[in-house]
């Protein structure tokens, strides 16, 4: 097995839910709103679902006779989304799956959204080549990725600090910002027509009560390397943490609500594409 250091926390679907605050719900409303209303019959991709927020927005909407398929490559996160599918008694299919390597038939979905994932999943293109291939002809895909991430850099900060400057960066802190040119080209490669691909912008704000909470579970999900972790991770945990609660209390896009609380400002890049 692999070492981890003690202080690791193992990531839950709520853990994510509580990394993410409200930023993915609200995002996702907004994606929601850029598309025609889902209708009766619709079969919905919930592509990389992560902890399941656009299922959850989806349901909350009250859709009647739709079917949703949410997928991710992380058994964690399909479990707890296949959870709260049950526990609601909603019409959702929950499996794990690489995003790469969609075991769906042709032509098969009405919508496909993919929230956040295209900068963190690999190969873009041929997550893209999936979506258009499993989407019906006339189907919408919504894919969306931040493109301004203000604990990016934090974290990034707490790598080199504890790691040095030619240690290798964490594969969900990429050096390289992900933009609405990479999300075109990538939706592109996959079968999307430029002039049938629209994006759009849309702030949010992570309300983080307590800084260091959120360190620690930022940390855990985002900080290992390449490599694995070592034992200079466990020896340096809390330096980097200590680290991470500092960059985070000032700097571009941060800032304190009324009751003390930090705001993180997010910008997400939403694309919504025509089959």
């Amino acid at each position: 097995m692999a070492f981890q250091p003690k202080q690791i926390t193992h990531y839950q679907a709520e853990h994510l839910a509580e990394l993410q605050g409200g930023v993915s719900e609200t995002s996702i409303k907004y994606c929601l709103d850029l598309i025609p209303a889902i209708s009766e019959g619709a079969v919905i991709h919930d592509n990389a679902c992560g902890s399941g927020a656009v299922t959850e927005t989806i349901m909350s909407m009250n859709p009647s006779n739709i079917h949703i398929d949410a997928t991710d490559i992380n058994p964690e996160f399909v479990k707890g989304c296949a959870a709260v599918a049950d526990k609601n008694g909603w019409p959702v299919t929950a499996a794990v799956m690489s995003a790469q390597q969609l075991t769906f038939p042709d032509d098969h979905f009405t919508h496909s959204i993919t929230s956040f994932a295209f900068h963190c999943i690999g190969d873009q293109n041929a997550a893209a080549k999936h979506i258009y291939r499993t989407l019906k002809p006339g189907g919408t895909a919504v894919a969306t990725v931040w493109i301004f991430m203000p604990h990016v850099e934090a974290l990034q900060h707490a790598h080199w600090r504890t790691r040095g400057k030619d240690a290798p960066m964490p594969v969900l802190l990429p050096l390289e910002h992900y933009d609405e040119g990479d999300l075109r080209t990538a939706l592109q490669a996959g079968g999307f027509k430029n002039e049938n691909i629209t994006c759009s912008n849309k702030e949010c704000y992570l309300t983080v009560p307590d800084l260091k909470r959120w360190a620690q579970l930022a940390w855990s999900y985002l900080g290992n390397v390449p490599g694995g972790w070592t034992q200079n991770d466990e020896d340096k945990w809390d330096e980097a943490l200590e680290d991470i609660v500092e960059q985070l209390t000032s700097g571009d896009g941060i800032s304190k609500n009324e009751k003390g609380e930090t705001l993180l400002k997010m910008v997400a890049c939403v694309a919504v594409a025509k089959k």
